[in-house]
């Protein structure tokens, strides 16, 4: 849903589309991302097959969230185009070079991809203007009870990324969960007359159904929201900086992106059999989080762009 929404949204230049295993594995994703941009009749777009498996722990999919195709167990026909020769993270520094301060990260999934740019080439992340990312929570996991499922998936890449320097938005669960779609959005978009919009309908239904299966009353457009934001960023009608830490050695908190909302560390002084607590420090923000969305405006953003008539590039 989010690459068609990119897709039909005018004010993004989609440079490239660049896969990771996450819910699928990778030439699973790959499949899908080649299916999607012809689909959306944009096979301009390169796509890119990027890292196989997270930097330390074992991949997790999630075939009951999303199915075993990662498209809800719809088909598509056989892509025409085919994968780029390079790997994602060559693009990605290939991108970033020819291009300094005017490529922004939009990741979707694990941020596998991203850390091994960061750790091949360092020196380039002074010249990312800005990460995107969905992922995280302020407030609980969908993963785990700490842990959103992106993050969990390789938190020692989120790490590097929260790390780098670059700045970062985390359109994490607290706002995504606010932006649900229902069985009556899917009811509209199969009555457009837009093939793109009669795709998601379908595409929809399986994660739709296992969204009810676990108590919400929609499914919550989690990577379509990122890429709302991407578009307009004044969609999230609230959003406040904070020191994001990725925790990767707890045992219950794995993956947890631990949030410093006030910007502040104690500072403390050994007393002997004791500790002091001497001073409370400014710590610099990593992130910018969106808290509060203007729910209902980018529910009709989401269905007017899908809806509409499949936008070839100009």
């Amino acid at each position: 849903m989010a690459i068609l929404l990119a897709a039909q949204s005018p004010e993004l230049r989609i440079d490239a589309i660049t896969v990771v295993s996450g819910n699928v594995l990778v030439d699973q994703g790959v499949e899908n991302a080649l299916k999607l941009v012809e689909l959306a009749g944009r096979t301009e777009i390169p796509v890119a097959r990027g890292e196989k498996y997270p930097l330390r722990k074992k991949l997790i999919t999630a075939p009951i969230v999303h199915g075993r195709n990662g498209l809800g167990e719809t088909e598509l026909p056989p892509p025409a185009k085919t994968a780029e020769s390079r790997h994602a993270v060559d693009l990605i520094i290939d991108l970033v070079r020819v291009h300094p301060r005017q490529i922004t990260l939009l990741p979707l999934g694990p941020l596998t991809n991203i850390a091994r740019v960061l750790l091949k080439r360092p020196d380039l992340a002074e010249q990312i203007p800005e990460i995107i990312l969905m992922g995280g929570s302020i407030e609980g996991g969908n993963a785990t009870p700490a842990a959103e499922a992106n993050i969990y998936n390789d938190p020692e890449a989120a790490k590097i990324v929260f790390e780098s320097g670059i700045p970062i938005t985390m359109v994490g669960l607290g706002a995504t969960h606010q932006t649900l779609l229902t069985r009556s959005h899917t009811a509209a978009l199969a009555d457009s007359q837009s093939p793109i919009a009669h795709y998601v309908a379908q595409l929809a239904d399986f994660y739709l159904a296992f969204s009810e299966s676990v108590g919400f009353e929609g499914a919550a457009l989690h990577d379509p929201l990122a890429v709302g934001l991407a578009v307009d960023s004044s969609l999230a009608t609230e959003s406040r900086p904070m020191h994001i830490a990725v925790e990767t050695q707890g045992h219950l908190t794995y993956g947890e992106t631990v949030a410093n909302r006030y910007l502040l560390r104690e500072s403390v002084e050994d007393a002997g059999d004791h500790f002091v607590l001497t001073r409370l420090e400014p710590v610099e923000p990593n992130a910018k989080v969106p808290v509060q969305i203007d729910a209902d405006r980018f529910l009709r953003f989401f269905m007017d762009r899908i809806c509409s008539p499949p936008r070839a590039l100009e």
